[in-house]
């Protein structure tokens, strides 16, 4: 008890508390009707997750027979290949690249950020009429299917690019390189893509009620369908509308002093407090303001915190390794620990997998409030299907695990409503290149 005592009282001392599954879940759900009610009015009421309905109809069957180049601009990484459909319905990836997403270096002007996109797709020149972009960050789609970018996070910095239509600028630079004029540019989100990927990767013999698409990697972000009427889609006389929350951008969330550290920190202060407290790209710097406090608290002995210090940094791959292997001495927290003490070692296992948990906290909450504002999941043989993407979400320690015992415990018990997580394999490529041709 006194191991769990020193570290209980230490998170206490500095604001870390975990927050309870039920009661975010219900400020979600009263947070998302807000925003597809009505924009932001500045009230201490207003949406801080702007539910931005996607136009179009949503397809439940592959297309057949055509090429689409793709395109995936998410947290750190640009990618893009050549999807092409058989007649089946099955699809073929080819002329696969991936290099670092423009803007996650140094700050870009607006040409600079859309020509860097166009020269990293140059080896894909007039290969298909048809681009398919899924573009991760908020954006506003258009009934044209183009995206007006509303705020870049994950730490791009491409400030004078905010306001512009991804498609149009893109497809100009491209012209600009010696391309044809694609014929279209669909813009869409990764939660967006993963959702369409699961309404056309249909499994003999199961059927789901409905479709949620969720994404934590270096960012996080949902989207699910709404089939109640949509005051935002007034003119879209569609029965269901695919919504993207953009759910990183919620800011009603209690932050400890290690948050509000990190965030300080950040390239945006202030902004996406969901996402800097658990996504990929903030998890590390949260651990280790946690950490660089517990030392100056003294938690930890002296050869820690010489450690610690010489190593100046903590990333998520150090806190899975020792999740993972605590007692391997070749990992960054092993070789730490290798001159520290047993109680350090469990101290600092404590600290992680706690800082884990609210993850899963906040990702079950997430998950839940989509599935139970899509009304959906009533009936056990027909649930609701949640496709989940990113490394942070699949491999951080036990996450999936924590995920699941919250979700049953709120969604299952609670309402009674009925879930099925699944991974599908380029769920992203499949959706976004899905959306292009639709």
């Amino acid at each position: 008890m006194e191991l769990h005592g020193k570290t209980a009282a230490f998170l206490s001392a500095h604001g870390f508390i975990q927050p309870a599954v039920e009661s975010l879940n219900d400020t979600l759900l009263y947070d998302m009707e807000r925003g597809l009610a009505s924009e932001s009015d500045g009230s201490p009421y207003s949406a801080s997750e702007p539910m931005i309905v996607a136009p179009g109809s949503i397809p439940y069957a592959c297309p057949s027979g055509r090429k689409v180049v793709v395109v995936d601009a998410g947290g750190t990484n640009f990618r893009s290949c050549l999807v092409t459909f058989a007649p089946d319905g099955s699809f073929e990836i080819s002329n696969l690249k991936k290099t670092t997403m423009p803007g996650f270096e140094r700050e870009l002007t607006k040409e600079e950020f859309y020509d860097s996109l166009a020269e990293n797709l140059d080896y894909l020149k007039d290969m298909s009429p048809r681009i398919g972009f899924c573009f991760s960050y908020a954006m506003q789609i258009t009934k044209d299917g183009d995206g007006q970018i509303l705020v870049f996070s994950k730490e791009i910095k491409a400030q004078e690019a905010v306001g512009t239509y991804v498609g149009q600028s893109l497809s100009e630079a491209l012209v600009r390189r010696g391309w044809k004029r694609p014929e279209k540019i669909t813009l869409l989100n990764d939660t967006m893509a993963a959702l369409l990927a699961g309404t056309v990767n249909c499994t003999t013999g199961k059927r789901f009620s409905s479709y949620v698409g969720f994404v934590l990697g270096t960012g996080i972000n949902n989207a699910y369908i709404e089939y109640a009427p949509v005051k935002k889609a007034a003119g879209d006389d569609s029965d269901r509308h695919i919504v993207i929350c953009e759910c990183g951008m919620y800011d009603r969330l209690y932050q400890s002093e290690f948050d509000r550290d990190a965030d300080s920190r950040s390239v945006k202060p202030g902004a996406s407090i969901l996402e800097k407290m658990c996504s990929g790209v903030y998890l590390g710097k949260v651990a280790f303001s946690m950490l660089s406090q517990a030392c100056t608290d003294r938690l930890f002995s002296e050869n820690f915190r010489s450690g610690f210090r010489a190593a100046g940094s903590v990333s998520p791959a150090d806190i899975d390794t020792f999740l993972y292997t605590p007692f391997d001495q070749e990992t960054p927290f092993g070789k730490i620990l290798s001159k520290g003490t047993e109680e350090d070692r469990n101290i600092l296992y404590v600290l992680l997998d706690t800082l884990i948990e609210r993850t899963a906290r906040i990702v079950a909450s997430v998950l839940s409030a989509s599935v139970l504002k899509s009304g959906k999941g009533t009936v056990p043989a027909e649930p609701v299907c949640i496709v989940c993407n990113g490394t942070t979400f699949w491999r951080t320690h036990d996450l999936y695990e924590k995920v699941q015992y919250h979700m049953r415990d709120i969604l299952t018990n609670t309402y009674r409503r009925y879930y099925e997580i699944v991974k599908i394999e380029n769920d992203i490529t499949l959706g976004t290149a899905t959306a292009a041709l639709m």
